[in-house]
């Protein structure tokens, strides 16, 4: 059996020069997208919650990261020549979280990790915006991405998940296996995933969301993709450009749940960079999510993320149609009007409109903007469900008389949109 080498899911970086004039966190392009700006004017950056990291550690002397890093996690395995910060193999506690050394000296290319949690919560200063959730902690597991650092990292998470608050994991890397039986390659039933699995699950189970970037080779096979992000309780997260756009190098399948920007300002070893790929939409959606999670404590994980979802901005892909992208003011807003515990339900965008109403003795529901989707609804209690095929779209079914009160639910793709039922009287 053989495992391709597990990869860091990143693209070109943009080295910014120095002296680049001072910024507050509003002026980044990357969260106004998301417009951040809302949570933040409320006095929401995260406080109070934890997000845990996996990947390689950070230059924690870097002003982004002084007082940042709550706790860290270092492995590395037995057939390695490189050791903990300390010279071990294992190492606890937040100086494990430091990024590798040869000596006293940084060993500057490998910055990934400080780009991906320079994302999630770094310090604001006078060169760079600092983190979508600059008021959250961050465990960094500092490990050797290989299966058995990986498991590692997840399990001290799991491990310390109640007693930090973590909300959130931010996973920026993916591999997967050559020359194994086909019947593998779907990553649930694939006995090498079997324990990450059942990690991630732990995870979800203890209200810890797993973000997992859906990788940057346009494969669209979901049986290719990358673990973790194919594995069932992973968010696979995808990218999109300046433009709002799906990046042309997004590895996209039906498994991926929401999208982020791919083009925050943030840390390489000693400075700043404006980073790429789906390594930083994945941070920035687990940032995000630590905002909700801090403005919405008493609604549980799970709800909090189907906001996430159902309030994003529908973005089309050439492969596929209205995936969201992270709106916090629309998430806010959709949280702030569901009770705990309440039936999270997609929410119309821009040009999207669901009505029923009657016409000669007839009920008809008309869709507009939902072309690919499924409407049901119920009147008298008989279904009807069908598949909207055109932009703009009417149904209609004949009632059994003139002047009968009839309350009809509409569901869309399953799910009843706010507030969705209607009492009519037919004519």
């Amino acid at each position: 059996m053989k495992s391709k080498l597990l990869a860091l899911i990143a693209t070109l970086v943009v080295l910014l020069p120095a002296g680049v004039a001072a910024n507050a966190a509003p002026s980044e392009p990357a969260y106004q997208a998301m417009n951040a700006q809302s949570l933040w004017d409320q006095g929401f950056t995260g406080e109070g919650t934890t997000v845990a990291i996996i990947d390689q550690g950070v230059n924690l002397t870097h002003p982004y990261f002084v007082g940042q890093i709550i706790d860290g996690y270092c492995f590395v395995e037995a057939t390695s020549s490189y050791r903990c910060p300390n010279g071990t193999r294992e190492q606890l506690g937040a100086e494990a979280a430091s990024q590798r050394k040869i000596g006293s000296l940084y060993v500057a290319t490998e910055d990934h990790g400080n780009m991906v949690a320079g994302i999630v919560a770094g310090n604001p200063t006078n060169e760079a915006p600092g983190g979508i959730a600059p008021g959250s902690d961050i465990l960094m597991a500092n490990v050797d991405l290989t299966l058995s650092g990986i498991l590692a990292g997840l399990r001290y998470v799991d491990k310390r998940k109640e007693e930090l608050n973590i909300v959130a994991l931010s996973m920026s890397w993916g591999g997967y296996f050559t020359e194994i039986p086909r019947e593998w390659l779907r990553c649930d039933t694939n006995p090498e995933l079997q324990q990450m699995a059942a990690v991630l699950s732990s995870l979800r189970k203890g209200g810890v969301i797993p973000f997992a970037s859906a990788g940057n080779t346009p494969t669209l096979d979901i049986a290719t993709s990358l673990f973790p992000s194919c594995l069932q309780d992973a968010v696979a997260v995808g990218s999109v450009n300046q433009a709002t756009e799906v990046s042309w190098y997004v590895t996209m399948s039906d498994k991926v749940e929401l999208l982020a920007p791919d083009y925050a300002i943030s840390a390489n070893t000693f400075s700043y960079v404006r980073s790429s790929g789906t390594s930083a939409a994945a941070p920035l959606v687990a940032g995000s999510y630590a905002l909700l999670r801090q403005a919405f404590p008493d609604h549980d994980a799970e709800q909090v993320l189907s906001a996430l979802k159902a309030s994003g901005k529908p973005i089309n892909d050439v492969i596929r149609k209205s995936i969201p992208m992270v709106d916090l003011r629309a998430a806010y807003l959709l949280l702030s009007n569901t009770a705990v515990g309440g039936v999270i339900a997609p929410q119309p965008s821009a040009g999207q409109v669901l009505n029923v109403g009657t016409f000669n003795g007839k009920i008809v529901v008309y869709a507009k903007g939902y072309k690919g989707q499924t409407l049901s609804w119920r009147i008298a209690g008989k279904w009807q469900k069908v598949t909207v095929t055109k932009d703009f779209q009417a149904f209609d079914r004949l009632t059994s008389a003139i002047g009968l009160t009839v309350t009809i639910d509409l569901y869309l793709n399953g799910v009843t949109p706010a507030a969705f039922s209607k009492t009519v009287v037919t004519k």
